[in-house]
């Protein structure tokens, strides 16, 4: 192993399926443009192969998150949370929330860190986004939950809220927060423009994926493509002055309060919707996550990216996740990453953490 190579990955998620049960109208995954309406079957991972990983990992204590689809519809899922806390390592992963309410035990005692849930609005908003219902099942599922914690007197897992802004609910995340949620039920709030690529972007990542490493296609990130001119109605200004007053009534109340872009000034918003990231005063030159982070796809493939897995580095079915981690190809990858960022980077969710 060279000197620069990261023994293990400090973060590692786990990618359990593509299977969602919402079509959530904004969705790379799912939604109209969606990267796996080509599936013909919705890949899962083999739950023996996840237990391999993570045990694997353990005596590195990393962070784990999970992730899909909808990681509430695995069905080894307790099994995986068991053998990560049991480990004594923290978990988290994000649920569209509808199937809380038949899990609430289960979520309690296998004492995972932190459940994210996405809401993207009040009622009628949230369901235009994310289907007819959704918001009255989630809404249930939460008080349940919060119920279940105070009757073992647990702290976990806590729940942190996500919504994700696009044009059809950016008038309506200040309702959301702090007129219809109660605020003290909740440990995070995350307010976030919804992630995308231009064209260009796109166009000039796949170029660099076949010219580099040989890769014909990139159909994940095709997915995050989408013109500028879809987010033209976003009200800046509105957007900037909700957001502010979310997070100051989070402030207030001892809760963490986290956005996408992190600067949210109207100049800065608008340089996000217009394609221009890089504009703003958080504009990145460099990520870290190839030396930290690693991902394991539904599929088994392994990749240092949250947001995009059309490069991967191995299989996870094929070869222990640590010898990918540490192999030629996971080198070459990094080698690259040194160079600066990829054209397609700002599109990534974890660019703003």
């Amino acid at each position: 192993m060279r000197l620069d190579d990261p023994p293990y990955p400090r973060w590692v998620v786990l990618q359990l399926l593509e299977a969602c049960n919402l079509r959530c109208a904004m969705c790379y995954e799912w939604g109209a443009t969606g990267a796996y309406h080509a599936s013909s079957e919705p890949a899962s991972l083999d739950l023996e192969i996840a237990k391999r990983v993570i045990s694997d990992c353990l005596p590195a204590h990393p962070t784990f998150e999970l992730f899909g689809g909808e990681p509430l519809l695995y069905p080894g899922i307790w099994d995986v949370l068991r053998l990560i806390t049991d480990g004594g390592c923290e978990v988290a992963f994000p649920s569209n929330g509808t199937l809380v309410e038949r899990h609430v035990e289960g979520l309690v005692e296998c004492r995972a860190t932190r459940l994210w849930v996405s809401l993207d609005g009040p009622q009628s908003i949230n369901d235009a986004q994310r289907g007819p219902g959704v918001f009255a099942r989630v809404m249930r599922g939460l008080e349940l939950l919060a119920a279940e914690k105070r009757r073992r007197k647990s702290d976990v897992p806590e729940v942190g809220i996500c919504c994700v802004v696009t044009p059809d609910n950016h008038r309506h995340i200040e309702e959301l927060f702090l007129h219809t949620l109660d605020l003290s039920r909740i440990a995070r709030v995350s307010v976030e423009l919804q992630s995308f690529a231009t064209p260009d972007q796109y166009r000039d990542y796949a170029t660099l994926l076949r010219e580099r490493f040989e890769v014909a296609t990139a159909p994940v990130a095709r997915a995050y493509v989408r013109e500028p001119a879809a987010f033209a109605a976003i009200e800046r200004q509105a957007v900037a002055d909700q957001m502010e007053h979310v997070r100051q009534a989070c402030a207030e109340r001892g809760v963490q309060f986290s956005s996408q872009p992190r600067t949210f000034a109207p100049s800065d918003l608008d340089a996000y919707l217009r394609g221009d990231a890089t504009a703003i005063p958080e504009a990145r030159r460099r990520c870290a996550l190839a030396w930290a982070c690693a991902e394991i796809s539904a599929r088994g493939e392994v990749s240092t990216c949250h947001t995009f897995y059309d490069l991967s580095l191995g299989n996870v079915y094929q070869e222990p996740l640590l010898a990918i981690w540490r192999g030629e190809p996971a080198r070459r990858w990094r080698a690259r990453l040194r160079e600066g960022l990829l054209p397609i980077c700002t599109a990534c969710c974890r660019y703003y953490q």
